[in-house]
């Protein structure tokens, strides 16, 4: 009995320890207007989910004013892009992710992206 719990918490604490953590999201804000939020595909990535909202912080898990499923990579990204809205220095992004990662469900909460002048890219 004691040799079994021994193993069980073993397993347990080899668990919590190794469990999958979804990359930063990588934010880019485009000039005059657009954003895209991704990140690095890793082996095992079958799906990411974006879920923002301009200047206002989310409330629990709102799907929020961008709320979008991305089913695959490009260019070894997993990118959600906005081509119309216009951001302006001093918004604040807010934005939680997911990723199906090995046929589970990861999510990546409490994101804030400030925009800042120096980031800002300008598109030709």
């Amino acid at each position: 009995m004691l040799l079994a719990l021994r193993l069980a918490l073993i397993l347990v604490t080899i668990l919590f320890t190794s469990a999958y953590e979804v990359p930063n999201a990588r934010i880019r804000v485009f000039s005059p207007k657009g954003f895209e939020v991704s990140i690095p595909h890793e082996e095992g990535i079958s799906l990411f989910a974006f879920h923002g909202k301009l200047n206002e912080e989310f409330d629990g898990l709102e799907a929020g004013r961008w709320s979008r499923d991305i089913p695959n990579a490009r260019r070894g990204r997993w990118t959600f892009r906005d081509r119309e809205t216009v951001l302006k220095v001093g918004d604040t992004l807010y934005f939680w992710t997911f990723v199906i990662h090995k046929g589970l469900g990861y999510r990546e909460d409490d994101g804030a992206y400030v925009v800042n002048q120096n980031q800002i890219v300008r598109e030709r």
